[in-house]
This record gives structure tokens, sequence and C-alpha cells, in this order.
């Protein structure tokens, strides 16, 4: 009797912390419940240690930095004090406290394993709050095993972290030998366990008393009679219930191996997608005024995003892992790309060209420079004639290709300047290549939509892209990179950068008003008008009072215009826009950076028209007309367009080629110098406050 009172404290001890749990681990252990169950078979609120026993500081470094601290509490021993004594016990008082112990064992066990498997987040401190969502959104059902393998989510991720290099990101960082390595160790555990099954499997008083053993709930005396009734512990004795009873014990004790193995895995899993995730499509790290912080700040700022890409990688493990990369094709083709510049690599350094001062090398030059750059360009896989000394048509067609895709105009003779560019390491063209594919990370561009515009600055060029197919391309000038003063916001700097941003075209304004802003009046057409006092009437600038007394100035339309004849309106914070110009000559240089910040466009009416037959229903035909009428004009788009104004170094040509552009603002180098995101000190090195202006 005294034994019995026993067994129903200890039952309702368990029972009374009883919790879900992970999915079974085996036929055996049911659903895990409860937490730890200390020595004395009372549940534990805290861990004492962690599982290599070291004791947890009162404050360790991450709860300083305000993260999960990195403690792993110790598992209790698996069966209270006395299991011996207890299962001796149990054998003894017969069939209904045996099958009490086996149960209330098996939910020891199962409340282990729950301990354990948080203790598995809180060892990952960067990711455990997402960790422990996963699991309580799927009510710590296991996703990424089975019952003695892999999960398809499993393989899927295995196969996306072992691309990690294709996309420049950290094979170290994403390693998946860690999780190899814990997989192995759950499927080894897992065969072995095996044998103790079947050991338990053909003992009597198991098969008589396992349905029991096995319930969801505690076993129930009056099942114990239906048994005995039924004449199902028909020659069971003491023996053979200490013989199953410990038999069991060694099931579980094998079992608890198998579920630690296949915790560690699930929670290895979980971190290995959540970071594979964040780097792939949500962590900013290179554009230069969005940056996170830190990878604790990128997780926290977003949670739900990692959390809803989570959601539907369990569901749909192979296309969510497909979806996480930019879908744009300039992406895969970059990663091609980068792929063949790290085998050019591997093949040796690049040959060196000397050309310097006014030396030039163009066709019917000879002589030992001749070869080198036949070489040189052999490399990059731009010539693949016959290495001579002699500059013949075939080296200017390959030179000119090489400067097509290298930010130069294709004349194909080769200056100091050209010869810089070839000399730049295979190395750090790689890198390039690499921030490229970063940045395409970073990019807001959604080549879904049925049409949008993307801007590239330091290309210094436009394209208009329709259902993923490109429809037009042109050149821009962007703002310029000049230390310049805006005295009525009393700033000084490189305030006519133009910025990195994403809006929507929503008007085409066509004759439109250039609505003069008070820094350019006061830095130059002050100054013109003490040099020409009629410069204002000469070139249609009109002065209006305002009610308020304040002056307005601005230059009517015409093709004197600054704007020219179209001004393309996206409301942005900056008050950019893109435009038509009256100057020219600025799309005939290599390096154009030449505006206040807005965005000026060498064939402007082709834009206009593509742009208000698509989003507004105007023929070319029409918006030509209207044009020339030469009044102004505000046309509002039925279907408002995207446009992304962007920086990215690097791109890709329409036979497939990388090509490199110029670092205009320095955003790579100052990236490359880890400067990025700015710290308030180099911000200031870009924009600061003018205490005085004369």
């Amino acid at each position: 009797m005294v034994a019995r009172l026993l067994f129903l404290v200890f039952f309702m001890t368990v029972a009374s912390c009883k919790t879900g749990g992970p999915k079974d681990p085996s036929p055996y252990l049911g659903r895990a419940v409860g937490p730890t169950i200390d020595n004395a078979g009372s549940p534990t609120a805290k861990p004492s240690s962690d599982r290599q026993g070291t004791q947890p500081s009162s404050a360790t470094s991450s709860e300083a930095k305000g993260q999960a601290p990195n403690i792993v509490p110790t598992l209790a021993p698996l069966f209270p004090i006395g299991t011996e004594v207890q299962d001796e016990e149990a054998a003894r008082n017969g069939p209904f406290e045996t099958a009490l112990r086996m149960w209330t064992v098996r939910q020891s066990v199962g409340s282990r394993l729950v301990s354990d498997l948080s203790a598995g987040a809180v060892s990952q401190p960067l990711f455990s709050s997402l960790i422990a969502r996963a699991l309580s959104a799927r009510g710590n059902e296991p996703l990424f095993t089975t019952q003695d393998g892999s999960s398809r989510q499993l393989d899927a991720l295995l196969g996306a972290l072992g691309s990690a290099a294709d996309h420049a990101l950290s094979a170290t960082r994403h390693d998946p030998a860690p999780l190899k390595e814990a997989l192995a160790k759950f499927t080894s555990s897992a065969a072995a366990a095996t044998s103790a099954r079947v050991d338990l499997e053909r003992l009597p008083a198991w098969i008589a008393l396992r349905g029991l053993a096995m319930g969801r709930q505690p076993p129930a005396m009056d099942e114990v009679d239906g048994l005995d009734d039924a004449d199902r512990l028909e020659g069971l004795d003491t023996t053979k219930y200490r013989e199953a009873l410990s038999a069991h014990g060694r099931v579980l004790a094998s079992e608890m191996a198998v579920g630690i193995a296949r915790n560690q895995v699930e929670v290895l899993a979980q971190a290995g997608f959540f970071r594979w995730a964040l780097d792939m499509r949500f962590r900013i790290v290179a554009e230069p005024f969005r940056a996170d912080k830190d990878e604790a700040t990128a997780i926290a700022s977003r949670s739900d995003d990692l959390m809803k890409a989570f959601e539907a990688f369990a569901a749909e493990p192979v296309i969510e892992l497909a979806m996480l990369p930019p879908q744009h094709t300039d992406y895969a083709a970059l990663q091609a790309g980068l792929a063949s510049y790290r085998r050019i690599a591997a093949a040796g350094p690049f040959t060196a060209v000397t050309v310097t001062g006014s030396m030039k090398l163009r066709r019917g030059s000879r002589g030992p420079l001749v070869e080198a750059l036949k070489q040189r360009l052999a490399q990059e896989g731009y010539y693949n004639g016959s290495i001579d000394p002699v500059f013949d048509a075939g080296l200017e067609t390959a030179f000119r290709d090489y400067q097509s895709t290298h930010g130069f105009d294709p004349k194909g003779e080769v200056e100091e300047r050209h010869a810089r560019s070839l000399n730049i390491p295979i190395e750090q063209r790689i890198r390039q290549i690499e921030l490229g594919l970063q940045r395409w990370r970073e990019s807001e561009v959604r080549p879904e939509e049925p049409l949008y515009v993307r801007v590239n600055l330091p290309e210094f060029m436009m394209e208009v892209r329709e259902d993923g197919r490109l429809l037009t391309r042109h050149k821009i000038v962007c703002g310029n990179n000049n230390w310049d003063t805006d005295p009525d916001n009393r700033l000084e700097g490189r305030i006519n950068r133009s910025k990195l941003f994403s809006a929507t075209i929503e008007r085409v304004i066509l004759n439109p008003r250039w609505h003069v802003p008070k820094r350019i009046q006061k830095l130059e057409l002050d100054y013109e008008l003490l040099q020409q006092p009629d410069y204002y009437q000469k070139h249609k600038f009109v002065v209006k009072t305002l009610p308020d007394g304040r002056e307005e100035i601005y230059q009517d339309s015409g093709d004197s215009n600054a704007l020219g004849r179209v001004k393309f309106v996206f409301p942005n914070p900056y008050g950019i826009f893109m435009h038509d110009t009256n100057l020219k000559a600025f799309f005939d240089r290599e390096i154009r950076a030449f505006s206040h910040g807005c965005i000026r466009l060498q064939k402007p009416f082709e834009i206009m028209d593509l742009l208000l037959q698509k989003a507004a229903g105007i023929s070319p035909e029409n918006g030509r007309t209207i044009l020339a009428k030469e009044e102004l004009r505000d046309i509002t788009l039925k279907t408002p367009v995207p446009i992304f104004v962007e920086y990215n170094s690097v791109g890709i040509d329409a036979r497939g080629r990388v090509m490199f552009f110029s670092d205009v603002y320095g955003y790579d180098r100052d990236y490359f110098e880890g400067k990025i995101p700015y710290s308030p000190e180099e911000l200031k090195l870009l924009t600061r406050k003018i205490t005085r202006f004369d």
C-alpha cells in the first residue's frame, strides 16, 4: 500500500506539469511533456549548468548586449534516484504499479526532451527568439527529421547551404558540416535503438501492458482489471514484470539518446534556415545609408519577414529556397561571371600592361607591349587569336569589347587610363562581383512588376523593363560628386549626389517650367547676372513676387529650359526627378556625373512615348502632338510605374559578360574599407552644417 501511494504521489507531480512536446522520436516515448524533472522527481524551473558542466555566470556577455544568453541546462539523470528499488517495488506490487512505473518514467523522458529542445534554442543566441517562435508555431513537432533520417526540408536546406560560395556568401558561416554531423549522429543512434526495442517487444509482460504504458493518460486500475478479466495477465509474475521494467528502461535510455540527437538536428537546421534567409534576402550590409548596424539589429527588425519565409519554406522547401535569391536575370548571370573569374584567378594573375603618359597602342603598333596586351585580353576571354607583337584588327575588336564592358568609349586605342583598368588585380575584380551580388540581394527591384524603370548610377544608364524583358536602355547624367554649398539650409558637402531610393512615377509633364532652387539661384544665377545683366531675359527666366512677399524664379518652357521638354515626376524626400536637358554634350562623356542630383535623360522622348502609351493610354503620335504645342501639360499616369535608383558597380551585358563601372561616389571603396554603415564621423565628412556663410 505504501509503495502504491509513493507511485501515485510521483505520478501526480509529473502529470501536473503536462505540456505540449515534440513528435514521437520513437514509438515508445509518445509526446514529451513537462519541464525537466529533477532527481527528486519534481519539476525543475531553472538550469543549474550547461551541458559541459560550466556554471553560468550571473550576467553573461550576451546578456549585457541584450541577447539571449548562451546557456544550455543539464538534463537530470534519466530516472529518479532509487530506480532499481522502485522497479523492484513496482514489480512486486503487480501489473498496475508496473504499468504506472513505465508510464511515469516515459513521461519524464519526454519532459527532458522538451527541455533539451528549448535549451538547444537558447544555444543559438541570435536566433533563439525566432527558433522558439517556430517551435511553438508547430507545437514542437520535428520538421527537419523523420523517425530515422532527414526530411525533405532538411535535404533542401543542406543543398542550399552547400551553394553559399556560389552566391558570394560565407561558406564558413553557412557550413553544412555541423548539421550533417548531427544528422549522422541521429541516424546512428536511431539504428542502435532498434535492437533494444526488439528485445522489449518479445517480453510477455510488455506485450500485456504496452497499451497502458504507451497511453496518453496514466493507467487506471479498472483498465488493469479488464486485462486480468481477459486473461491477458495469465502467467505473469514479479520476475517477468521486473524483466519488462528493466528492458523498458534500456529502451528509454536509447530513445533518450535518439531524442537528444534529433533535437540537435532540429535546432541547428532551424538556425541554419534563419541565417540563410537573413543573408540571402533580408540583411543589408552594403547600401551606405540603409545598412544594418549589426546582425542582431537586422534580425530584430525583420523577424516577422523571417517567420513568413520560414512558414513558406516549411510548406514548400524547394520552391521557397529557390525564391529567396533575387529573381532578376542579372543575378544568375553574375553568379556565372563570378565562377568564371574564380577560374581565371586559379590560373594565375593578370599579365601587366604598361602604357604611360601620352603613349598609345593602336592598330599598327608593334612590340612586346602589344604581345602583353594580347595575353592580358586572352586571360579575360576577350581575345582568342595568336599571341604575337602585332596590333591587328582582331586585337582592336577585342579591346573595343573590353572598353565597352569597363565603362570606356569603345575606340580601340589603349591609353594610360585603360592600362590602369587592365592592371586591376583579378582578386579585386572578384571582390567587385561579390559585392555586386550582395547589392542585388539588397535591391528593391521587383522583377515581377509588369513595367518598371531602373537607374544604375555607376553605369550612368537607365533601363525600362516589362514582364522581365528589357524594352530600352539609355545614357543618363546623374548628380556630381563635388563639394558644394547650400546657403539656405546652411549645409555643405557632397550634397549633389543622386540619392538611392525607390519611388513611383506618377506624372509626366510636357513643356515643363523649371522652378529654380534657392541655392542654385544664389550660387549660380546671381553670378550670371553679375556677368550678364540681361541673362534672365535671354534664357526666359521669370521673376514672380508671391502674395507673402517672397520672390520666385522659374524658367519658362522651351528648348533652352534646363529641364528640356519633358519631366518625369516621382514623389520622394529628395526632390529628385528625371528630365530632358538642354546640355546634350555631357552624354558624350564616359563619367556623366554633372547634375545637382536629378537624373537627365539622353533620349527623354522615347521614354515619354513608352510610358504614356503603356501607363496612360496615350499613343506616341498624340504625345508628340501635345509636345509640339509648346504648352505646359501635366499628365497623370493611370498606372503608376515603379522606379528604382540604385548603385551597383558591376553588371551584365547582352552577351552575358561581366561589366565593371566607375565607383563614382566611392561607396565600393568605403564598403571594402569597413566604413559602411557610416558612422556619425563618416557622415560629417559627406555633409556638415555651415557655422558661417559669407
